[in-house]
């Protein structure tokens, strides 16, 4: 017997469809090289113009960071560049599963976190008693203690 007509796994030949393969080879596009470079090659672009542009904002961030706009111009210049950066990302991920969907939900999912975050610290600082160990704590003096 040859080794085509006797398997000694059944489930190779249970799983093997020649019809399907016969479809599938009449779908196939010859393979060429040439092209399969040159769209690797667009990609390899496409990434280093991403990271170029997104390092760019991390430096005008780092920029920023040591320029005094005033109180509501550094608030803003935080956010923008924060959101510039998010926007970024977003791109990226968007690039990398080809589903904005997904990605949507994702970034969606962590804007509600963030600005639960801020809430969050804002009122912690607004509200300092609540919650306060050190200040809640009773300090009964003992009998022996002699101020």
């Amino acid at each position: 017997m040859n080794a085509e007509g006797h398997s000694q796994d059944p489930v190779v030949t249970v799983l093997h469809d020649p019809a399907h393969d016969r479809e599938h080879a009449a779908h196939e596009q010859p393979h060429d090289h040439a092209t399969e470079v040159a769209h690797a090659w667009d990609h390899f672009w496409e990434n280093v113009r991403f990271f170029a542009c997104f390092f760019g904002v991390v430096l005008l961030t780092v920029v920023a960071w040591n320029i005094n706009f005033g109180p509501t111009g550094n608030l803003v210049a935080v956010f923008f560049f924060a959101a510039a950066r998010c926007a970024l990302i977003a791109y990226f991920m968007a690039t990398l599963f080809k589903s904005f969907s997904f990605v949507t939900r994702t970034f969606f999912f962590c804007a509600v976190f963030l600005g639960g975050m801020v809430f969050l610290s804002w009122w912690d600082s607004e509200l300092r008693g609540i919650g306060d160990p050190i200040k809640d704590r009773v300090n009964h003096l003992s009998p022996d203690h002699v101020p």
